[in-house]
């Protein structure tokens, strides 16, 4: 049974990836300009057989669907092509973007889910004005963009007190350590994960709030059980599946709301490798970014999809399906 789950959501993920790699290639192919013009300066674009022999290298003079299906065959070896701009291999412009995306996503991520579910658990459990300001706040939280946010931050602790760097991912000079990295991580990442945060205590607190009035709370309460026994033992194992769905989703959104955080704060990592492209109308890297962008989504919420099963036991034997 675990297997067959486990394979049907493979299945369906693989089907969404390539859903996404024909949304990803037409949705660069719309982008105004072209590629050879911008990559050659007008002194060559006027030699029409240079250009010419440019996107007959590049493939750009085949039909769509041929350059779809050659360039969906080279990503599956790996192989994302070279980027029009700098002639390098986009393999290895992303390994190293890629990883300085991880790092703020993942402290982000990590941020969000201890801050939210422990905001949670204390505003399902706070009463009076404590109680009703730990409601309230993520309402709050939620409905301030990231940007505004970003450069809110930005303004109260690079620009007037001076104690947090602006912007990048180290120093310019004796920069490199993890101290130096920290201190760069903190604007971004927080910027990040105040949204995915607040919306995690709101649905841990609610979910919380409804469990807590179940006819089995009630009968632990009058079978003498302690109110924290209850808590830890009943209430939050069974709080877990929507927690955790809730989670993984954010987590995957997390990578793309990273693309726009980064462009605030000059984190040198996907997002602003795509912005970069997108002026150059750089194709293979652009489509390389947005991919692997959408993969990761894919890739979570088919790891969330799969935690269902281990989590509920419902969900394992077909009595019961997510959502």
């Amino acid at each position: 049974m675990i297997v067959g789950r486990v394979l049907r959501r493979t299945l369906a993920s693989i089907g969404i990836l390539l859903g996404v790699s024909v949304l990803v290639f037409a949705a660069v192919r719309l982008v105004p300009g072209d590629p050879i013009s911008l990559m050659l300066g007008k002194a060559d674009t006027a030699n029409a057989q240079l250009v010419a022999e440019f996107r007959r290298s590049y493939g750009l003079d085949d039909p769509l669907p041929v350059q779809y299906l050659a360039w969906l065959s080279h990503i599956a070896r790996g192989d994302f092509g070279r980027s029009l701009q700098t002639q390098e291999p986009v393999a290895s412009i992303l390994a190293r973007r890629v990883s300085a995306t991880l790092i703020l996503a993942s402290v982000a991520a990590v941020v969000a889910v201890v801050v939210g579910v422990l905001w949670g658990v204390a505003a399902a459990y706070s009463g009076g004005l404590l109680g009703r300001g730990l409601r309230s706040l993520p309402m709050l939280l939620m409905s301030v963009p990231a940007y505004t946010l970003g450069i809110a931050l930005t303004f109260i602790f690079a620009v007037s007190l001076r104690v947090l760097p602006s912007s990048g991912m180290q120093s310019p000079v004796d920069g490199g350590g993890p101290v130096d990295l920290l201190r760069h991580l903190i604007l971004p990442a927080t910027t990040l994960a105040i949204f995915p945060a607040a919306l995690t205590a709101r649905i841990t607190s609610g979910t919380l709030d409804e469990l807590r009035h179940e006819e089995y709370v009630r009968g632990a309460f009058a079978a003498g059980l302690s109110a924290r026994r209850i808590a830890l033992r009943h209430v939050l194992p069974n709080a877990l599946l929507p927690i955790i769905t809730n989670i993984g989703v954010l987590i995957g959104g997390m990578f793309t709301a990273a693309v726009f955080v980064e462009t605030i704060f000059g984190w040198p990592g996907v997002g602003t490798m795509m912005v970069s492209a997108v002026g150059g109308r750089d194709y293979p890297t652009l489509q390389a970014g947005a991919f692997v962008v959408a993969g990761v989504f894919v890739v979570i919420n088919w790891l969330v999809d799969i935690a269902y099963g281990a989590i509920d036991p419902r969900i394992r034997t077909g009595e019961a399906a997510p959502g």
